[in-house]
């Protein structure tokens, strides 16, 4: 912790005069790219004054400025522990390690910030947005709340926490702050955009998608070439062949082609995917969306300093290997619930199978509580078990390790229960994660009391329509024909294991087929699997006022319809690369 500075003496203040004239020097010369002047103007202002934050400021801001960040960092730090030390040195710092993805680090900082400085707003409005980025969800929330509440007006403070209220379904809150934001209505474009755009998802959510649409309009006003505004509204809009918007998303891609930015391609191009697919023209549907997944694609075709560049073959072989650690003997006596509170119940399989709907479906139970797409197994699956589990010989022992197993479901169960909190008559907590298909064993043999509903539907109709979305998460496999049908065999192939390894009372299957076809028994035989009492509320789903934040948002609220069985034939000559590796022949 620094020490209170003390009064300075003349000889300092006069020593502190010369060095604001070389500080100035540095930034001078720094502005005009002479760096080696702008570094020496600065060693000369800290030779003079060695614990002046401003001289070790300008420092650290010429290291950042020539790529050397290390050194950056390291005097940086030392400012932030001077005895009058200032919150931007705390701020630079931080942007400093952001910049190399060092988020963790990053949070440290800003907590550390804040406690040294604890009413600056930005700062905790900052950390707020950092540590939902990590999926610290519920504190980030309370950090952005105190954002808020020291700068009730100030924008950035409003549509953060805004943002982070949506992210986890509190889309009512989340609309009073992006309100109260709009109302300020900053000069900026992009902003003004940004909280457009985050109001009218909110309106998708709550199912109002005629207002949705009037946002993500107002939007594309603002800027034209908007690729998340076309997207957006794609989403919440019926094309028809002759559609104007159709032909207006057409003329920007050819008027613009080596200047409009590449996720504004990439947006559009999925805009126009769906547009084709509503006017019934596949052609053109399959020609847009090829080449905007083959922009998405490249974003993940190099290493980064987060994350591994995506090698198709490598990821299938993990899914598989899944299997091998998991045999039908660990799942002899599992885990019966104990205690009060709620049982848990997650819905897994492939994107866009039918899953949303099986969720709004159970989610009308006056006796359950439907959270959305959680993050929270995978994350504490991550920290407890590791990032590459299981692959390893060690990960049998670790998958026997009924410590570790009891700590993933404590810290599971609280972190969902810290962000839905159940009501009183709340039997069943609904998470949907897809993805978590890959865990069902591990969830059953952590979570006591867990049940699987696994939803299925037909594999090509199920590729098309993932190639058909540009996804918020890491679909990284959805980006290419051959690699979407690749991984959806790994897949059917994991699920093969468990189908046969899982108890009967544990796991179910419903295809979305048998679903829309006669909605009656299969939600019957779903609610019986949960052990619920029969209600009719059930099968008035669409009625439900509950929130829906996937990318089938849009239809869930139409109701029971079969328009997207079977879509994929009219397709089959443009999804070649998709039905071969899917191994589905064709006959001309």
């Amino acid at each position: 912790m620094s020490k209170a500075a003390s009064k300075p003496s003349f000889a300092e203040k006069r020593n502190r005069q010369k060095a604001d004239k070389l500080i100035h020097a540095a930034q001078s010369a720094l502005a005009s790219g002479k760096v080696g002047d702008a570094l020496e103007h600065a060693r000369q202002a800290l030779a003079l004054v060695p614990d002046y934050g401003a001289a070790h400021l300008v420092t650290a801001q010429i290291y950042r400025a020539t790529g050397n960040l290390n050194e950056a960092a390291k005097v940086l730090q030392t400012a932030c522990n001077l005895p009058d030390t200032k919150i931007e040195y705390f701020r630079e710092l931080a942007g400093i390690f952001a910049a190399s993805k060092r988020y963790d680090l990053v949070q440290q900082i800003l907590f550390a910030a804040i406690r040294k400085f604890p009413t600056h707003a930005q700062t905790y409005s900052d950390l707020g947005v950092y540590l939902i980025q990590g999926d610290h969800i519920t504190q980030g929330i309370a950090i952005l709340e105190k954002a808020v509440n020291l700068a009730p007006n100030d924008w950035g403070a409003l549509t953060n926490l805004g943002s982070a209220l949506l992210k986890v379904g509190r889309v009512r809150e989340a609309l009073q702050y992006l309100g109260r934001a709009e109302e300020l209505a900053p000069d900026e474009p992009d902003r003004r955009i940004s909280n457009l755009l985050q109001i009218g998802e909110a309106k998708r959510h709550m199912g109002d998608l005629d207002s949705a649409a009037e946002y993500f309009r107002k939007a594309i006003d603002e800027n034209p070439k908007s690729g998340r505004a076309w997207h957006d509204l794609a989403d919440v809009t019926k094309f028809k062949p002759d559609s104007p918007e159709t032909a207006a998303m057409v003329d920007i891609l050819n008027a613009n082609k080596d200047k409009l930015a590449k996720v504004d391609r990439e947006m559009i191009g999925f805009a126009l995917g769906k547009a084709y697919i509503d006017s019934k023209n596949p052609k053109q549907a399959i020609f847009h969306l090829d080449r905007a997944n083959a922009l998405r694609r490249q974003d993940f075709a190099k290493d980064t300093p987060t994350r591994k560049a995506y090698d198709s073959k490598n990821a299938c072989e993990r899914v598989r290997a899944i299997a091998d650690y998991f045999p039908a003997t660990l799942f002899e006596n599992l885990p019966e619930k104990t205690g009060d509170g709620p049982d848990h119940a997650f819905i897994v399989g492939m994107p866009r199978c039918g899953s949303t709907l099986t969720e709004q479906i159970l989610g009308s139970h006056p006796e359950t509580l439907p959270t959305g797409e959680l993050r929270s197994l995978p994350k504490y699956k991550d920290r407890l078990f590791g990032t590459t589990f299981p692959s390893q010989p060690e990960d049998h022992t670790k998958i026997r390790n009924q410590a570790m197993l009891t700590e993933l479901a404590k810290l599971y169960r609280d972190e969902v229960q810290a962000m839905f909190t159940p009501s009183s008559t709340t039997k069943i907590i609904i998470d949907k994660m897809l993805g978590n298909f890959a865990w069902a064993g591990l969830i059953l043999l952590s979570v006591p009391g867990a049940k699987i509903i696994h939803c299925r539907r037909n594999p090509v109709d199920t590729c098309l329509s993932c190639y058909s979305k540009r996804f918020a998460n890491l679909q990284v496999y959805a980006y290419d024909q051959t690699e979407l049908g690749h991984y959806y065999r790994a897949y059917e192939d994991l699920m093969a294991h468990w189908r046969a390894v899982l108890p009967k009372d544990r796991f179910i299957e419903v295809t979305y087929e048998d679903l829309v076809a006669d909605i009656e028994p299969e939600a019957r035989r779903l609610i019986e699997f949960l052990g619920l009492p029969w209600n009719d509320a059930v099968l008035d789903f669409h009625k439900t006022e509950r929130l829906v934040r996937t990318a089938s948002a849009a239809q869930v609220r139409q109701g029971i319809y079969q328009t997207s069985v079977e879509r994929w034939k009219p397709y089959a000559p443009y999804i070649q690369p998709l039905l071969t590796a899917l191994g589905i022949e064709t006959r001309d």
